[in-house]
């Protein structure tokens, strides 16, 4: 068991690095990704990276390319907008369970140690927010969104919404990381609200501020169409 848990472990740490490189524009849309070439670049066997590739490609990160080659995927603003109309009805689903959660005093110790880790992410996003807007802090800062949102969802006591929703996540990491690189004090300044409102169990604040969070990026993803498009 220890043997395969490490060789996950490698597989998984290959996937991130491959997706930060396509996140942070290192690997541009429609470029062809060699395993060989990968292999040596980041000092594995091939193996792992065909692993990680097929993870990409099932997320839809990477698409055929030739007979077996794969590339990364082109961003498709229509498929975005639609995801994105999906995830906003379950984050407010999972904001408004969450509440009513908080209210009824459900929230167990699991519960309780998860609120304590958001209180800890948000303390450790402001502090990457005061530091240089360094390309490395931009990511950073993409994967702490990534995990607030999932850890709301784990609130909410349903399972079933961050599992739906897990296989698109990555997505809009892409398309965020070109549109928020200069709101990410709006954007912590609303994850806070939603979570202030979700612990005192106002029901009906936390829905609204999660949709209005929502909307606003569609906004941003439709600027970013005119300005890509």
């Amino acid at each position: 068991m220890e043997k395969i848990t490490q060789q996950i472990d490698l597989v998984e740490s290959v996937k991130n690095a491959l997706f930060d490189a396509i996140l942070t524009g290192e690997f541009l849309p429609g470029e062809k990704l060699a395993q060989d070439d990968l292999a040596e670049q980041m000092g594995v066997s091939r193996q792992p990276i065909i692993q990680a590739l097929r993870i990409l490609s099932d997320h839809g990160i990477l698409s055929p390319y030739g007979k077996k080659g794969v590339a990364v995927s082109e961003l498709d603003e229509h498929k975005l907008l639609s995801l994105l109309q999906v995830r906003n009805e379950l984050d407010c689903l999972a904001a408004k369970l969450a509440a009513m959660r908080a209210k009824a005093n459900k929230f167990d110790e699991d519960d309780h140690n998860q609120i304590n880790d958001l209180h800890e992410l948000i303390d450790r996003s402001l502090t990457l927010m005061k530091g240089n807007n360094i390309p490395e802090t931009h990511a950073d800062l993409i994967r702490n969104d990534i995990e607030f949102h999932k850890m709301i969802r784990s609130l909410s006591g349903n399972m079933f919404i961050q599992t739906t929703l897990e296989p698109h996540l990555l997505h809009f990491s892409r398309v965020f990381y070109v549109i928020t690189a200069d709101r990410h004090h709006v954007i912590w300044d609303q994850h806070n609200s939603i979570l202030e409102a979700i612990l005192g169990g106002n029901v009906e604040t936390a829905q609204n501020l999660t949709k209005a969070h929502s909307v606003e990026a569609e906004t941003l993803i439709h600027w970013y169409r005119e300005k890509v498009y």
